[in-house]
């Protein structure tokens, strides 16, 4: 009878510690879920876009906030396809989070649907960097005039040849806070002395055309200079791991994870 009551005993506590901790893993689990909703900035019921002319008879594609503002705003360059639907998409996810999107043409209206019409589009801005860095600075100005745009919150983000272009805004001291740059091209070279925006790097470990010893090399460099600089680099991604049309190239953990980092880093950068 004895041990049939300290059994019993035995079981009614291993049951009460079993409850205890399922009860304090749900609490951990609530409390987890919590901090990761509260870290997602509230979205923005509407936009409203439209192509405006901002750099003579240049048009890029204006993604805004519904609401008076004034908001902080940010500049959107493109991949070397152009100025197509992916990157319109994306100023409107930018402009559902509050920010004033201008997605910039460089490439005059053209858009590329082939590898080799993306290239020579390319190629043909870097021999006339001129003209882009005209373009940039008419976007930027635009911006600033808008009523409802804070000019002294101001942003690059860029996407392959645009990450490129979103850099080379801040290594020149375009007038911007921050700048994110998608696996964008950089040279170890380049004179940093001018820069004043600090910079988000997000680089594909398996990318073929960026090396990753180059990447920790610039991660270094950044680290020399003032400012809050940050590189991630995402594992199993290549190149335009974030682009959803991408089908072969299209990473959705690196994309969301380098997401959720962007919107931290300008949350923070534009506050």
């Amino acid at each position: 009878m004895k041990k049939i009551i300290i059994l019993l005993i035995l079981v009614g506590l291993g049951y009460w510690i079993i409850s205890s901790q399922f009860d304090g893993a749900e609490n951990n689990l609530a409390e987890n879920v919590d901090s990761i909703t509260t870290a997602v900035p509230d979205a923005v019921a509407e936009v409203e876009s439209e192509m405006v002319a901002y750099h003579g008879e240049v048009s890029g594609y204006l993604a805004t906030p519904v609401g008076g503002g004034p908001f902080p705003a940010l500049i959107l360059v493109h991949e070397w396809w152009g100025l197509n639907e992916n990157i319109k998409d994306l100023a409107d996810d930018f402009a559902e989070q509050g920010y004033v999107a201008l997605a910039v043409d460089l490439y005059d209206g053209e858009v590329a649907v082939t590898p080799n019409e993306a290239g020579a589009l390319a190629g043909g801005v870097r021999e006339n960097t001129e003209t882009a860095f005209a373009n940039l600075a008419a976007a930027r100005a635009y911006l600033a005039e808008l009523e409802n745009v804070d000019e002294d919150r101001l942003a690059s983000v860029g996407w392959c040849f645009g990450g490129q272009w979103a850099y080379n805004m801040a290594a020149n001291n375009m007038g911007i806070d921050a700048s994110v740059m998608y696996y964008g091209r950089f040279s170890l070279e380049d004179d940093l002395s001018m820069m004043r925006a600090d910079i988000l790097g997000h680089f594909g470990e398996e990318d073929r055309s960026i090396a990753v010893d180059d990447v920790n090399q610039f991660e270094a460099k950044l680290q020399t200079l003032e400012g809050d600089h940050s590189v991630f680099i995402y594992p199993n991604a290549g190149h335009a791991f974030a682009n959803e049309d991408n089908e072969e190239a299209y990473n959705e953990e690196a994309a969301q994870l380098a997401w959720q980092r962007t919107m931290d880093f300008l949350s923070r950068e534009l506050e």
